[in-house]
């Protein structure tokens, strides 16, 4: 069916189920919130500064729906957007959909072929959700709370209800959802990217999903989800942070996010359907619900089979206080197979660098590993938290202590060094490392090494250790080379003299500046016979491009200027052969991306 019968079919279908529904007219208009006010026919209402959805409000094929100030929307119950075209929400502090009845709710906002979206600086909340069918917005500094209120999953499950869909999704929160923060369907291929976002008490309705509960991605690796960056905090007691259950291909990469105080951390259900890597976490007291026979892992993998394994290396993570450390459940004739440290092959990429701390429960005290599958599994090259042999194999559960079970294959090499602490502290403009040792013998030295994607490290100094047997000493290293309101990832490589290393855990800072790439356009009214005048704090020597953008998003002008450290102010051009109407300025650099608006009227 082609998309214009397909919106056709649809549109009959909400017309036919609520006569007042309004349409807009699909001429490639642009619409405002006064726009629908003056022409819906009572459809959106406006009264004491806010407006009212009585009744659906259908955005056609080649229309736009665009929000540039700040607004408060009450929908009615069974109400919602349906945007078919084009919706752009970007206010200067923030626009609000509500319900107005928020017992009741309303069905929330649904996309459908709409890729051109923006939703920017939105809070929705006490709707179903927002669904997006065959649909790849970009969500940006959103919030989404208290939502997939009185849902029967009929218009979709989840905050965000993805359908074929591949949104980036970016600074935005995730609060006190009924359901889950993100959904994706086992069989359908969605492959979002969700980056610097915050995931807390998500699934109060207490169902056994985790926050972002996706399937499949992409039938040929054409596509990879990402999560990046974020934080899963404090889910309901049923809850885990990350899961995916898919009938179909995924391909995912799970970096640098810390997952804290979920019923489990990450879980993977499949064979070699399933090709991810999960890099530089910080994996911590997920043990909400205390069962160990239920859950607490901070990575489960199950799934799989004697002929079909997972593609899943597991590198540079930091796994403490879970009830387990790591799972790898039984299936018949074999299993998942992880790889969580082979350093006999070529491929550095999955050379271990695990640290496990603290991982327990009642049924099976102090387990880091526990191998419950027939399978062999690699796990070389990891920090178990100490030198001792048979303390390191007491921490994993595998073919010694069942010998119908596979052997797990790790390294038990005496570590050069043995830390007792390492800390990443903010300090005017550097970033302080300090770090303590519990026991040296035959150390040589501390290569420090950074990373601010959480994927890739650099080495950025050394620091020569004492070289004597010693019961431990301490050390500082600072980093003057660090970018403002940037995640920093740092670890340690901990050398001897015989070149054998080992790593540190991977800890993380960022260093703040409330004025860094902070961008002003003023005056934002103008008139042709005034100039703007533009104020933008850099953080380094750079070269700004400036673009001036028309109501319709279509560049107009561009200029660039040079900046240096600090204040910068300059005059940007004469206003006279600007067009009328709003008018978006927006200035791109190395780390500057922000978009101002302004209005000319006459």
């Amino acid at each position: 069916m082609s998309r214009s019968l397909l919106y056709l079919c649809i549109c009959l279908l909400l017309v036919t189920a609520s006569s007042a529904s309004y349409v807009t007219p699909g001429t490639k208009v642009k619409l405002t919130l006064d726009n629908l006010v003056t022409n819906s026919g009572g459809a959106v209402t406006f009264n004491a500064g806010e407006y009212f959805v009585n009744d659906t409000v259908i955005v056609s094929i080649n229309d736009t729906l665009f929000i540039g100030s700040d607004a408060t929307v009450k929908f009615a119950a069974g109400t919602f957007f349906d945007i078919n075209g084009t919706i752009i929400v970007n206010p200067p502090t923030g626009v609000k959909f509500t319900a107005q009845n928020t017992s009741v709710g309303f069905n929330g906002v649904r996309l459908s072929f709409s890729n051109a979206s923006l939703l920017k600086k939105l809070t929705l909340e006490y709707s179903v959700c927002l669904r997006l069918n065959d649909s790849s917005p970009i969500i940006d500094s959103c919030t989404f709370q208290f939502n997939n209120i009185k849902n029967t999953t009929a218009f979709g499950d989840g905050a965000i209800a993805l359908f074929r869909a591949n949104p980036i999704i970016s600074n935005t929160s995730f609060l006190n959802n009924e359901r889950v923060a993100i959904q994706g369907g086992a069989n359908v291929f969605n492959a979002p990217k969700i980056i610097k976002c915050v995931f807390i008490g998500n699934n109060t309705t207490d169902q056994n999903r985790p926050q972002v509960n996706l399937g499949a991605t992409s039938s040929t690796g054409s596509d990879t989800t990402k999560i990046i960056n974020n934080q899963f905090l404090r889910a309901s007691i049923k809850s885990g942070a990350i899961g995916f259950l898919p009938i179909g291909n995924v391909y995912a990469l799970i970096t640098g996010n810390t997952i804290k105080n979920n019923r489990y951390g990450i879980t993977f259900n499949g064979g070699a359907n399933i090709n991810a890597m999960v890099s530089y976490n910080i994996i911590d007291s997920n043990n909400i619900e205390g069962a160990p026979a239920l859950g607490g892992s901070g990575i489960a993998f199950s799934g799989g089979s004697s002929t079909s394994h997972q593609n899943v290396i597991v590198t540079g993570n930091y796994i403490r206080g879970n009830l387990w450390g790591i799972t790898i459940s039984p299936n018949s004739g074999g299993g998942a197979k992880p790889n969580l440290g082979n350093i006999t092959n070529t491929d550095t990429s999955d050379d271990g660098k695990n640290y496990f701390l603290g991982n327990t429960n009642a049924t099976t005290p102090g387990i880091d590993l526990y191998n419950n599958t027939v399978d062999d599994i690699f796990a070389q090259n990891n920090n178990w938290g100490t030198n001792n042999a048979s303390e390191i194999e007491s921490r994993i559960y595998h073919k010694v202590d069942d010998a119908s079970l596979g052997l797990v294959n790790y390294s038990n090499a005496i570590l050069p060094v043995e830390l007792s602490s390492f800390t990443a502290i903010a300090d005017k403009n550097n970033i302080v490392l300090n770090w303590k040792t519990e026991s040296e013998n035959n150390s040589s030295y501390f290569e420090i090494e950074k990373s601010e994607d959480g994927q890739s490290f650099k080495s950025i100094g050394k620091v020569a250790a004492t070289g004597a047997i010693s019961l431990g000493n301490k050390y500082t290293f600072t980093d003057k080379d660090v970018p403002f309101n940037t995640l920093i990832l740092y670890k340690l490589r901990l050398v001897d003299k015989d070149f054998k290393f080992k790593y540190s855990p991977v800890v993380q800072v960022k260093l703040s500046n409330a004025k860094a790439q902070l961008v002003k356009v003023f005056p934002t009214h103008i008139t042709s016979s005034e100039r703007l005048t533009a104020e933008v704090v850099s953080n380094k020597i750079q070269t700004v491009t400036i673009q001036v953008l028309n109501s319709e998003g279509k560049k107009i002008r561009e200029v660039t200027h040079a900046l240096v450290p600090g204040l910068n102010r300059f005059t940007l051009f004469q206003n006279s052969n600007l067009p009328k109407g709003y008018l978006y300025i927006r200035f791109v650099g190395e780390d500057i991306a922000e978009t101002v608006p302004v209005l000319k009227t006459n």
